[in-house]
């Protein structure tokens, strides 16, 4: 009888589901053409993909200059040509010319994504941070985007940092939802600083092999519970002093949001009740 009730359910909702896109169907068709206008390549916007962009320059000690990539995407169509990004400086702890520089910004061909590069110096001795804010600024190839994207600011210390998009990636997907200095400081710590560079896409690897190091499912799996069990075991040892997040904690609902556009809860929470289980 629960399986007859189940059948009688399921068809229910299939009679409800192309009914209604029989209506949707029939309320397109009512539509005239000219009602829907195509986005105009002069209509096109670029907007940053986050408004905090922080960096580290661990690890670079022995370069004198490190690029580092700020991602940007278009709103509305791709062109079959090159588009140069609007681009100004301003509230900058860093000099243009001298501190650092933009190396490219530029929407390539065919493509709706793309990251501003810029080349930095190593810091001195007496300055731990350099900050600078980059505005986007309506050319003729962009009118201005919105507000909140349309300004960005992008620093890099000493500190760690939140890895490039595809390391980060497979960080979020079988490590750990969040992130925090505390925690990437563990992962380097039970991984060593090449971790910063581990991927699962061995398209990237070989594209660039000198900023990621492909590595295969199984070691994802191992590593994601060699982390746990070790944590695990710490905090069993001291129970009044947990493993915890340091206060730059923040948690995504995607790999895809950016660094600054996550939640930070009003208490921190411990490493372990964060890591991801497999």
């Amino acid at each position: 009888m629960v399986g007859f009730k189940n059948r009688i359910l399921c068809f229910l909702e299939q009679i409800g589901a192309s009914t209604c896109l029989l209506l949707l169907c029939v309320s397109l068709s009512g539509c005239k053409k000219d009602e829907i206008k195509p986005y105009a390549l002069e209509d096109c916007a670029v907007v940053f993909e986050g408004v905090t962009n922080s960096f580290s320059m661990k690890g670079h000690n022995d370069e004198q200059t490190v690029e580092f990539r700020i991602p940007v995407k278009v709103v509305g169509p791709h062109a079959d040509y090159d588009r140069p990004i609007g681009l100004e400086v301003t509230d900058s702890t860093a000099v243009l010319g001298r501190d650092f520089e933009i190396k490219s910004a530029v929407i390539p061909a065919g493509a709706l994504k793309t990251d501003i590069i810029i080349s930095v110096n190593q810091l001195p001795e007496d300055v731990t941070e350099r900050a600078v804010r980059f505005n986007l600024v309506p050319n003729d190839h962009f009118r201005a985007g919105y507000p909140k994207y349309s300004k960005a600011v992008v620093s890099w210390s000493e500190l760690y940092a939140r890895p490039p998009y595809y390391v980060w990636r497979y960080w979020y997907l079988y490590i750990c939802p969040a992130y925090s200095q505390a925690f990437h400081k563990l992962m380097v710590d039970e991984f060593g600083t090449d971790v910063e560079k581990y991927t699962l896409q061995r398209a990237r690897e070989k594209e660039e092999p000198d900023r990621y190091i492909f590595k295969t499912l199984t070691w994802w799996y191992a590593a994601a519970r060699h982390l746990y069990e070790t944590v695990a075991a710490y905090d069993a040892a001291h129970p009044d002093a947990p493993m915890m997040h340091s206060d730059d904690y923040e948690e995504y609902k995607s790999y895809e949001v950016a660094v600054g556009e996550g939640v930070r809860p009003e208490v921190i929470p411990t490493i372990l009740s964060t890591l991801t289980v497999l």
